[in-house]
């Protein structure tokens, strides 16, 4: 029986292949090793879309420039084990203990509070999933979380001045305007951090297939 709704947008496996040239076996093979997300499921079909695309441009470039696989998981974030997570628990609670001041920016930040059990935790889930990638990808997580204090007194008084400029021209009851900006901001942080690390851009350059 065919489905319901259309297709969604994207590619199937044949088309993506063809645009990022390589073989479907080897998209599934970075999709079994975790490297590549899974695709969207339509039917018996499955389709691939912008983000699979990126990750597999990523992929083939880091492979020409001499990176094994274990190594590009590390970079892309996608080598975050258990112990990752495990290992940034036992972290804050050291961060809490030993070092007050580090916990009082990340608390003060609206990182750090406590989890239903009542136990310290980095609560926002997207700087969680950052932070434990980079744990699993071999940072202290300590270190990792110093870091996150040190990065947020640095932008949060620019992203304040930014945010202060944009009321005035727009009024305050403009919430879209300020999410976009807040997009754009950290659009901007990671060109930055990507152009520092030499990782190429994101663009694919080919056009897509109807």
């Amino acid at each position: 029986m065919e489905p319901l709704l259309p297709r969604p947008a994207g590619y199937t496996i044949e088309e993506l292949s063809a645009i990022v040239g390589m073989s479907a076996r080897n998209i599934r093979a970075h999709q079994t090793r975790g490297l590549v997300p899974p695709p969207a499921r339509h039917g018996r079909s499955a389709y691939y879309g912008p983000v699979h695309l990126r990750r597999l441009l990523r992929i083939t470039t880091l492979q020409k420039q001499g990176f094994n696989l274990v190594s590009i998981a590390a970079m892309l974030g996608t080598a975050t084990a258990d112990g990752g997570t495990d290992r940034l628990g036992a972290a804050v609670d050291g961060v809490v203990r030993d070092q007050p001041s580090l916990a009082r920016c990340l608390e003060r930040h609206g990182v750090l509070g406590r989890d239903d059990a009542g136990r310290p935790a980095v609560v926002r889930p997207s700087v969680r999933r950052a932070v434990a990638d980079l744990v699993g990808a071999g940072v202290p997580p300590v270190a990792a979380l110093r870091f996150l204090g040190q990065f947020l007194d640095r932008v949060a008084p620019l992203a304040d001045e930014q945010l202060t400029a944009l009321r005035t021209q727009t009024g305050p009851a403009s919430g879209a305007p300020r999410a976009c900006l807040a997009e754009l901001l950290v659009s901007a942080f990671r060109t930055t951090v990507e152009n520092a690390a030499g990782f190429p851009a994101e663009e694919p350059g080919r056009r897509r297939p109807r």
